[in-house]
């Protein structure tokens, strides 16, 4: 008997815990540079820049991150379980660099207090965010839909990342 290959995406059980695993651990390794009480020298060196009037209070940030990386996992977990095909493969690849950018953001602005190359990573996400909504509304149009909030949100904050940057370089 001759065994098939699977050209089917995971389990459900399988993508959830992945698409789920993928999210919280971008969340948690950039929490692990961010303005929190946890971390009171970073906070206040993030006080003290010199910030737009239309920064968002503190309190956004977390709100939004949290309903952005919601929305991520459940479009993750629609492709994961979606049929193979080229189109899933590579919304795939932009959904795990969003990931990657995600977490590693926070590490380039606040963990190396770099408002330069934090505005220069926010458009590199920016432009992996829209890479990501091209690519997997091909493969799966909710999952497309579910990545629009990250391209709005990141398109905001490379604006506001790069006025941080020009007001305090």
């Amino acid at each position: 008997m001759a065994i098939q290959a699977r050209t089917g995406g995971l389990s459900p059980a399988q993508a959830a815990v992945l698409a789920i695993g993928a999210v919280t651990a971008a969340l948690l390794i950039g929490r692990r540079a961010s303005p929190t009480p946890e971390h009171p020298r970073t906070q206040r060196w993030y006080r003290r820049l010199d910030k737009p009037d239309y920064t968002p209070p503190s309190l956004v940030y977390p709100v939004a991150w949290t309903g952005i990386q919601a929305s991520l996992a459940y479009g993750g977990y629609r492709l994961l379980c979606a049929e193979g095909s080229p189109e899933r493969t590579t919304a795939l690849a932009f959904w795990a660099a969003n990931q990657v950018g995600i977490a590693g953001w926070s590490e380039v602005f606040f963990g190396h207090r770099s408002t330069g190359w934090g505005a220069v990573a926010s458009a590199a996400l920016g432009a992996s965010a829209v890479g990501y909504v091209a690519a997997a509304s091909q493969a799966d149009k909710t999952a497309g839909q579910l990545g629009i909030p990250l391209v709005a949100w990141v398109s905001f904050a490379t604006l506001l990342a790069e006025e941080i940057w020009r007001k305090n370089d």
